[in-house]
């Protein structure tokens, strides 16, 4: 017996295969980032006067070109088990990764200074294609205030340093590409 395929089923699984094979072709032939180079994410959190303070949520991942996840670098949540359910709060990291991997999450921090640090690799450990990221921080407080810091960098072979004045919990966000050690 005969298999018939229509025209319109003929053109559907002949683009998609042309648009598989240039997407593959596209990204075997991008550079990857060099070996060595390093994504330091520098950010304050600043302490609010005036009632309790408990200490914010916070989500730090970077995203590809299409704002998809490509690696969480941080997720920092109360520990416990009631803990947890804030979690949705961190409304965009929520909507893209849903729980934390465990080796990144850890409990919420005080006030201070941070750095963390991406070795251009993602969750799988390989090295990413040279072109454009965002760094993604994100700030929420169970029924309080949110912020999101959403930055768009262009990574390659060349160094860079960039320093954004921060507004509201999220102060001074600096943000440093260039070789380790």
């Amino acid at each position: 017996m005969k298999r018939l395929i229509s025209r319109r089923s003929l053109i559907y699984r002949a683009t998609g295969l042309a648009l598989s094979l240039w997407a593959g072709r596209s990204l075997a032939q991008a550079p990857k980032l060099p070996a060595g180079m390093k994504l330091d994410i520098a950010f304050e959190i600043a302490a609010p006067g005036g009632f309790r303070y408990r200490p914010p949520y916070v989500a730090v991942w970077i995203e590809n070109a299409q704002g998809l996840p490509l690696r969480t670098l941080a997720v920092w949540f109360e520990q416990s088990g009631k803990g947890a359910r804030w979690l949705q709060e961190l409304r965009r990291w929520a909507s893209q990764n849903g729980q934390p991997p465990e080796a990144v999450s850890g409990p919420t921090r005080m006030p201070g200074r941070y750095t963390l640090v991406w070795d251009g690799k993602d969750e799988r450990g390989n090295l990413v294609a040279q072109g454009d990221y965002y760094v993604c921080i994100e700030m929420a407080r169970e029924h309080g205030p949110y912020e999101l810091f959403r930055e768009k960098l262009t990574l390659g072979s060349a160094a860079l340093s960039r320093s954004y004045p921060g507004e509201g919990e999220l102060k001074g966000v600096a943000l440093s590409y260039g070789k380790q050690g």
